[in-house]
């Protein structure tokens, strides 16, 4: 499928789009922007008794203000020009079509709760002064919701309302083409600039990932601030991800950093103590500053926070009826609903519960399963009150699964025992599994509505997937409510060292929903999750999460504020997340290199085409010495310049999605395994050499270790048919080994 069909598809809205910057006056701005649609994007239906409107694409807003005519919208992005504050938006041309019929439109209801059931809610009955009325509703056409950005490109937000219904004479009009403008003055200044130390690598996904975002991508420039702050940061950098814990903690988490770092994404540890002393304000608030300093400064963009809240605190927020922790606080440091960097948390209690998660996230990346698992996907779709469907919800998901994907479905219209369905499908492993239905702290529901059924923290403890651990994503009330004394999320995650799961995408408190419409609020925040993994090519972690969040939609409504704060990682935010079965790369490079500058060729083949493969992500790592990134070209080629300048090992990984990372050691030494006569070249004269030394007297190898190739510290007729079996047979390479004198 091409890239403009994929867009319609992802829309449905289809934008024809016009844009203009002519300056108002001298210091000020004008941008327009036209948007187009038709009554092929519209779907009609029924809802007791009363008609209701949506676009069939389901990726809309809704004007809900209660009892009043519940009608679909549209938030759009638009990219401003660097140093545009705006000021107003105005409708300056539209066209317009009767909807042929005759109307009585859904009024809207209050939001119900996706936590465990209490039955069916009471009808509101349609507000008498607004269906009696012969005024359009709503009177305007857009709305400017707010001015937010990232990386240094400031992004208007807007909603659009194409519909609108004069309740008196029970019509509907839609605007099949709104134009409208944004006036501004000069002087704005972005609340987040790009890193000027960002990597090349994270700097395009920033660029990709705004040009997805707004409607005029190609408009999109990313900035980097004319001054920068002063920085309180500790020596070293720049760093890709940081890991923020406890000093008792640190420890435990140095496998995971030293993954990253190995991979080429660098990463370091910082105590929650060293942020404390260096930073001013609340804990929660040093912690946003440190977040803010090391993007700024190092240009990182992954941050895992490595604790309970007593390690790292949460922050606290109330947007509808309920306060509800978050790590959005540190994702989103400016408050404009646009996340400029990618936050998950590890909120283990104990440094064996830490042992588990790494231990978890390095078997998901490094040695999954082969075969089955990685293209195992588990649809849990139950009924949240008599008109919610979370079946359809899970439809519009499959939909957007690709073909090799083989999907298991558990829904209350099968006539089976739910809650078994979904243990045997948990216990035969899946990679991905989504869940819509009632839940709390430690129950997620499987037919909660009619039948009472759910999964406990004590199934989840006796599941038996053995190293096929899944990443679970949940509208759910609760059950990612890591501030509760062991959520069942955190018994997927963090219990069960081989088993449950390895990541957890869900509500730490509240979902919603709207009776009648199971992909809106949490339901749509859980679709688009599933959208951007398999269509907008955001398959870490923590961009899918950032991902869902950006293309949700929160407009200036506080449950979909809510429902936005509310959902949140358990989980690496860097682990990328497998879309396909693993392939394996053929790697060919030096294995022994001198101390000193020299050149370093990787060549990089699939090992089942043995073709190229371009864009594969390299990695030269030897402590403070080396540390080298870098993507191979069309050949399969990427060429590093190292200068190591003591002897040791240096550290040669090879990643790209979907394919299992390489990984290797190059030995650097003043001598090459294997050479005794000191040429370094491993062939036929050197069986020669040591035979002439081992039988007729020759000359000693340079230096004696040269010609120990099998490392047992001894030169004798092992080490002769050694190099034979190496040259000849495919057998191991020589090794260097330090022996004793």
């Amino acid at each position: 499928m091409n890239k403009p069909k994929l867009m319609v598809l992802l829309l449905i809205v289809v934008f024809f789009m016009c844009f203009a910057r002519p300056p108002l006056a001298e210091e000020g701005f004008k941008v327009q922007y036209t948007a187009k649609f038709s009554q092929d994007v519209l779907s009609f239906d029924k809802l007791m008794g009363y008609d209701l409107i949506k676009m069939k694409d389901g990726n809309g807003g809704w004007l809900a203000e209660l009892a009043k005519p519940m009608l679909p919208t549209k938030e759009v992005k638009i990219a401003l020009p660097a140093g545009m504050a705006a000021k107003n938006v105005s409708v300056v041309d539209a066209k317009s079509e009767e909807i042929l019929g005759v109307y009585n439109i859904f009024p809207s209801q209050p939001p119900l709760k996706t936590g465990s059931s209490g039955g069916d809610a009471d009808f509101l009955q349609p507000d008498n002064q607004t269906y009696a009325s012969s005024q359009p509703y709503p009177a305007r056409l857009v709305k400017f919701i707010r001015q937010a950005d990232l990386a240094g490109q400031s992004i208007a937000v807007i909603q659009l309302y194409p519909l609108q219904y004069i309740p008196a004479e029970k019509r509907l009009i839609l605007y099949t083409s709104i134009t409208l403008a944004i006036e501004g003055v000069g002087g704005y200044q972005c609340g987040d600039y790009l890193s000027p130390n960002i990597s090349q690598k994270d700097r395009r996904e920033y660029e990709q990932r705004i040009k997805e975002m707004v409607q005029n991508p190609q408009d999109v420039q990313l900035n980097t601030a004319l001054k920068m702050s002063t920085s309180m940061l500790p020596p070293g950098g720049p760093f890709a991800h940081v890991i923020v814990t406890s000093t008792t903690y640190a420890s435990y988490f140095q496998p995971l950093a030293d993954w990253h770092t190995q991979k080429g994404v660098k990463d370091t540890i910082i105590t929650t103590a060293w942020i404390y002393a260096n930073y001013t304000g609340a804990d929660s608030q040093k912690i946003r500053a440190f977040v803010i300093d090391a993007y700024s400064t190092w240009g990182t963009t992954y941050f895992l926070m490595g604790g309970e809240r007593e390690t790292v605190p949460f922050v606290y927020r109330t947007y509808y009826q309920e306060s509800t922790p978050s790590d959005q606080y540190y994702s989103d440091f400016d408050d404009d609903w646009i996340h400029d960097v990618y936050v998950g948390r590890a909120s283990a209690g104990s440094s064996s519960e830490i042992t588990t998660f790494v231990n978890k996230v390095l078997k998901y990346e490094k040695d999954p399963p082969r075969t089955n698992y990685p293209l195992d996907v588990l649809l849990i779709g139950m009924d949240t009150d008599e008109d919610t469907h979370n079946e359809y919800l899970k439809q519009h998901i499959d939909a957007w699964i690709p073909a090799p994907f083989n999907v298991s479905k558990v829904y209350d219209s099968q006539i089976t025992d739910h809650k078994t369905a979904a243990l045997n499908a948990l216990n035969a492993g899946q990679n991905l599994v989504n869940h819509a239905d009632h839940s709390n702290y430690t129950v997620m529901g499987t037919g909660d509505y009619w039948h009472g059924l759910g999964i406990s923290n004590s199934d989840v403890d006796n599941l038996t997937n053995n190293n096929q651990t899944s990443i679970i994503v949940s509208l759910g009330c609760d059950p990612n409510g890591m501030d509760y004394n062991d959520c069942i999320a955190e018994h997927f995650v963090i219990y069960n060292p081989n088993q449950a799961g390895v990541a957890f995408i869900g509500n730490t408190r509240s979902g919603w929903f709207y009776s009648g419409f199971p992909d809106e609020l949490s339901g749509q925040l859980d679709k688009q999750w599933w959208i951007g993994l398999f269509s907008r090519n955001t398959y870490n972690l923590g961009q899918t999460l950032v991902d869902s969040k950006h293309n949700f939609g929160t407009g200036e409504d506080p449950c979909s504020e809510h429902c936005e704060w509310t959902f949140n990682l358990l989980g690496e935010p860097e682990m990328p997340i497998w879309t396909d079965s693993p392939d394996s790369f053929t790697v060919t490079h030096l294995f022994t290199i001198r101390p000193e500058p020299s050149s370093f060729l990787v060549n990089v083949k699939d090992a089942t085409s043995h073709a190229p493969v371009e864009l594969a992500y390299a990695c030269l790592w030897k402590g403070s010495e080396v540390y080298l990134t870098g993507y191979t070209n069309a050949s399969g080629d990427v060429t590093f310049n190292p200068s190591p300048s003591t002897i040791g090992v240096m550290y040669v990984t090879i990643t790209k999605h979907n394919y299992i990372p390489y990984q290797k050691q190059v030995d650097v030494s003043t001598y090459l395994g294997g050479d005794p006569n000191g040429d370094w070249q491993v062939n036929s004269s050197d069986i020669v050499y040591l035979i002439n030394y081992l039988y007729v007297g020759g000359p000693a190898p340079i230096p004696w270790q040269a010609g120990d190739p099998n490392g047992d510290c001894a030169i004798n007729s092992a080490d002769v048919t050694y190099l034979i079996n190496y040259l000849y047979i495919g057998g191991p390479r020589p090794v260097i080994r330090i022996c004793p004198k």
